[in-house]
């Protein structure tokens, strides 16, 4: 706006205020407008609101065409071009390629046959074609059609400089899903990386075949996947194997630097084998853990407990039969330390890398079947740990599972002896 039409808006402004102040009945006036005006948005707004909830109709198409109209059409509607089965849920508006120029994309949600309404995104980009075309660029994990079962939200950022002639962010989608532990909270159970790869010359169509944002990696985690910036490590947590007993386990993906990418040298498909893997209580171990109906807790708990100062439960105390005499003797070779000391003192470190748990009868040639760990009548339980430590000034990690047969004493569990003796 020029300087004379600032001081003529500036002048009628003044003068409507000074009408305002001398003449009341013109206040009055003005005062039944304002009243009349938010009167009828309230009006409009409680007829939008019926319209909604008992007769169903969607007003959403109206404000969307409404949006278009006050745009003057330079907007895409997404909304509008996708057919009715599946429904946009959000439209980021993000360089997502380095090229200077904003993409679209658009995450939708999509029916199963199931009843699940898992989460679907794409890159729209116009950088072809005179005039442009707007092309579709997907984004899929290897393993599946959709990115998440919760809602999902986009990160740029720039992990990989492995090829780069200028700096380049990666698209991080994540994928949230209602806790486990907070009533009404969320938990990133999904973690989906992209990398922007030019799969054609910049005077051909557009294609996606081989697919031009390409998945460096995949986590999924029942329990949580956390992304470190400062290493580029990736946490994933998962409790369906030992969901149960409230033990999880955690595992730890790096970045391989030279290739860029997470996924194995051998299989595209697949995430290259974690840097570090262990089994360990989902909630720190409880403080009742002597008097648990699963006897695999007591595993973990007595192995954790060896390399703390000051444990909140003695190690001996989950002990009985011929492993509590190796223990008081200490014969730590017994428990798969490889007789690197004769002290428990010197053990500072244990990470347990791998669980396994069968029932166990001695009177019968043959295990029970895994399904119920307890079996009908529990008495017996076989467990299997390997496990990494540090004692002294020496790393161990144990060259077979140590093999552990859990039996009742006096109505508790209590680790007795291997399975051969």
């Amino acid at each position: 706006m020029s300087p004379i039409g600032l001081l003529a808006l500036a002048l009628a402004a003044i003068f409507g205020l000074v009408v305002i102040l001398v003449f009341p009945s013109v206040r009055s006036t003005i005062a039944q407008i304002l009243t009349g005006s938010f009167l009828l948005m309230l009006g409009l707004t409680l007829v939008a609101l019926l319209l909604v909830a008992i007769l169903g109709i969607d007003v959403e198409p109206f404000f969307r065409n409404l949006g278009v109209f006050l745009a003057r059409g330079r907007v895409v509607d997404f909304y509008a071009i996708f057919p009715e089965y599946d429904k946009v849920q959000e439209v980021v508006y993000e360089d997502t390629d380095g090229d200077g120029k904003n993409e679209w994309v658009v995450f939708y949600q999509f029916d199963l046959v199931d009843g699940r309404s898992p989460y679907g995104g794409t890159v729209y980009d116009f950088d072809r074609g005179d005039p442009p075309v707007v092309f579709p660029y997907q984004l899929l994990p290897p393993d599946r059609d959709y990115l998440s079962e919760g809602v999902v939200h986009l990160e740029l950022m720039n992990i990989v400089e492995v090829g780069e002639a200028q700096p380049m962010s990666e698209l991080m989608v994540y994928g949230q899903i209602p806790s486990l532990e907070e009533a009404g909270g969320t938990t990133v159970a999904d973690l989906n990386i992209f990398r922007q790869i030019p799969n054609s010359f910049a005077w051909e169509f557009p294609r996606d075949e081989p697919r031009r944002y390409q998945v460096i990696g995949a986590f999924r985690g029942d329990g949580g996947v956390a992304f470190d910036p400062n290493n580029k490590n990736v946490t994933v947590i998962n409790r369906e194997d030992y969901d149960r007993s409230e033990l999880t386990v955690q595992n730890v993906y790096a970045l391989d630097q030279n290739r860029g990418t997470y996924m194995s040298v051998t299989d595209p498909q697949v995430l290259s084998p974690p840097i570090s893997s262990e089994v360990t209580f989902a909630y720190g171990m409880p403080p009742d853990v002597l008097e648990t109906p699963y006897p695999e807790k007591l595993v973990v708990g007595f192995y954790e407990m060896l390399a703390e100062k000051d444990p909140t439960v003695p190690p001996r105390d989950f002990l009985t039969g011929q492993a509590l005499i190796e223990f008081d003797n200490n014969n730590l070779e017994y428990f798969g330390f490889g007789g690197v000391s004769r002290n428990w003192n010197d053990v500072k470190e244990v990470t347990i890398t791998r669980l396994g748990y069968t029932p166990y009868d001695p009177d019968e040639e043959e295990y029970a079947p895994p399904v119920s760990v307890l079996g009908e009548d529990p008495h017996y339980l076989e467990a299997r740990v390997s496990f990494k430590a540090k004692v002294g000034r020496s790393n161990v990690e144990t060259p077979a599972p140590v093999e552990w047969v859990i039996r009742v004493i006096n109505g508790k569990w209590k680790i007795a002896e291997h399975p051969d003796e």
